[in-house]
């Protein structure tokens, strides 16, 4: 029988996971000793037991120590099977040395998890690593949003214009615009440093008095979606709307202004935030299935 325990990032995601599959669930308990140190303990009993651990990364650091301390506990606990869902995982795009010096933090945090089982992950930001392969040692499974965004979209939207405001996000863009037959477009985006970006749209298209929905993979700072939405808003469109999988927002005083421009911010929940108005726990339900 399969055992959902929810971690500290996780646990109403878990929930509905564990409801879906009709399965036993149970919190992580996780608490800190005075001087900060993280102390963990299973509420319930793990022996020959098949346990899906669920930790989204972020925020990261003590999250991804939570779920390392998680994993080895279990295994030491007797489980028969330790799997980990790691809906949004982190440090996979820090995949080569840009610079002398630099930690290459994806291999390393692949390391630390390849103690699990299996790992399963939602629509990572891979770049130069052409699969989880790659990262991880252990069995990896890399699910996608795609087609429950596709859903959303078309259960919402009458005839949008998808935009994809840089080449990276491009490729969600167009694969969701091909599903539902809309037309799409992509912005050029030149990166000036982590916080700086400069935008432009490298189309044709006609976008006035379009509903115009932004996708994007991750909304980190939200810098490349502000100026993708500027850019867009001058050619005057009927709506803006911005649709992303992981909505870690880092930048609040940049998400007040998406708000203020845009008509609405949607994102899954595979972090858990204001705007998660698509749940993964389906998918995930039957990846583990």
């Amino acid at each position: 029988m399969m055992l959902i325990i929810g971690c500290s990032n996780s646990r109403d995601l878990a929930k509905n996971i564990s409801k879906n599959l009709k399965c036993d669930y149970s919190d992580l308990s996780v608490k800190k000793f005075p001087d900060g140190e993280l102390y963990l303990k299973f509420e319930t009993e793990l022996k020959n037991q098949d346990v899906v651990l669920v930790q989204s990364l972020h925020p990261s650091d003590e999250a991804l120590l939570e779920l390392i301390f998680a994993i080895h506990t279990a295994k030491d606990l007797g489980a028969k099977k330790v799997r980990v869902v790691i809906p949004y995982l982190a440090y996979i795009r820090q995949d080569k040395r840009f610079n002398p010096g630099e930690c290459v933090s994806s291999k390393i945090v692949g390391s630390l998890l390849n103690v699990a089982d299996e790992i399963i992950t939602i629509d990572p930001h891979l770049h130069r690593f052409k699969s989880l392969n790659e990262v991880f040692k252990t069995k990896a499974v890399k699910l996608s949003a795609n087609d429950l965004i596709q859903d959303y979209i078309s259960k919402n939207f009458k005839d949008p214009v998808i935009i994809g405001p840089d080449a990276e996000s491009y490729q969600w863009a167009q694969s969701i615009a091909k599903k539902i037959k809309a037309s799409t477009a992509i912005l050029q985006k030149d990166r000036i440093n982590s916080y700086e970006v400069h935008v432009k749209l490298n189309s044709e298209i006609n976008v006035r008095n379009k509903e115009l929905i932004i996708i994007d993979d991750i909304i980190s700072t939200g810098k490349t979606i502000l100026e993708a939405i500027k850019v867009i808003k001058k050619m005057k469109p009927k709506s803006i709307t911005v649709i992303s999988i992981h909505g870690i927002f880092a930048d609040p005083s940049t998400l007040d202004f998406i708000r203020e421009y845009s008509n609405s911010i949607i994102t899954t929940n595979t972090i858990k935030n204001p705007y998660s108005k698509i749940d993964v726990s389906k998918l995930i339900s039957d990846s583990l299935k």
